[in-house]
C-alpha cells in the first residue's frame, strides 16, 4: 500500500517539476553583450603620441574628447575627414565611419518573451560606453536623432532600460521583462550610435 501512494505522489510531483524547471529556464534567459571600439583590438597607445583612443594628441586630435577634435577621424558626424560624416555638412554618406569604427555585438539575435537579462561588457579600454534597449516598429528605421549633441533624442523613443555609463572594462546587468516585439541595443553616448553602436534584436512570442 505504501508503494502504491509513493508511486502516486510522485506521478503527482513529475508535472510540478517540469513546470518549475521552464519557470527557472525562462527566468535565466540571459543575452551576452559586447560594447565594442577600436581600443578593444588596438589596446592603449593608438595613434601616434601614445594618446590612447581619444585622450591627448595623437590620431583623435587635440581636444582629446571622442572624435571631436580636428585631427585624423574628423570628428563623429561633425565634419569633415575619415569619418565621412554623419550630419550636417555629411549626411549618411560613405567613410570609414560606416565601416563600424564602434559597434554592439550580442551571442544571440532573438529570444523569447519575458524576462531577459543583458550580460553586458564594455570592452573598450579607454571610453564609456553604456547599453540602452529602444522598443521600434522597424528596426531599419533611423531613429530621431539630435546632430548637435550627437545622440538620439530619448524623449521620442520607447526606451525599455538601461544600464548607465559603464566605465572601461567594466560588467553589467540589465534585467528587464520585454513583450514580443523589435528592439534596438543602442549606446547613445555622443557620437557613439552614429559610429556604429546599434543592432537589432528580436523577441518572440
Amino acid at each position: 500500500m505504501f508503494r502504491i501512494v509513493r508511486t502516486a505522489l510522485a506521478a503527482l510531483l513529475i508535472p510540478i517539476a517540469l513546470a518549475t524547471a521552464t519557470v527557472d529556464a525562462q527566468a535565466q534567459t540571459t543575452v551576452r553583450v559586447s560594447l565594442l571600439d577600436m581600443t578593444a583590438m588596438a589596446g592603449p597607445g593608438y595613434g601616434p603620441g601614445g594618446g590612447g583612443y581619444g585622450y591627448g594628441r595623437g590620431m583623435m586630435g587635440p581636444r582629446g574628447g571622442y572624435g571631436y577634435g580636428p585631427g585624423m577621424m574628423g570628428g563623429y558626424g561633425y565634419g569633415p575627414g575619415m569619418m565621412g560624416g554623419y550630419g550636417p555638412g555629411g549626411g549618411y554618406g560613405p567613410g570609414m565611419m560606416g565601416m563600424g569604427m564602434m559597434s554592439i555585438r550580442t551571442n544571440v539575435a532573438s529570444a523569447k518573451a519575458g524576462p531577459i537579462t543583458f550580460d553586458v561588457n564594455n570592452l573598450s579600454r579607454s571610453v564609456v560606453h553604456e547599453l540602452i534597449v529602444v522598443a521600434v516598429d522597424d528596426p531599419n528605421a533611423p531613429l530621431p536623432y539630435d546632430y548637435s549633441t550627437g545622440r538620439v533624442i530619448e524623449d521620442q523613443v520607447k526606451v525599455m532600460g538601461d544600464t548607465g555609463d559603464m566605465k572601461p572594462g567594466a560588467d553589467g546587468k540589465l534585467a528587464l521583462t520585454l513583450p514580443a516585439g523589435n528592439y534596438l541595443l543602442i549606446c547613445n553616448l555622443p557620437g557613439h550610435y552614429a559610429a556604429g553602436m546599434v543592432t537589432a534584436f528580436t523577441v518572440t512570442s
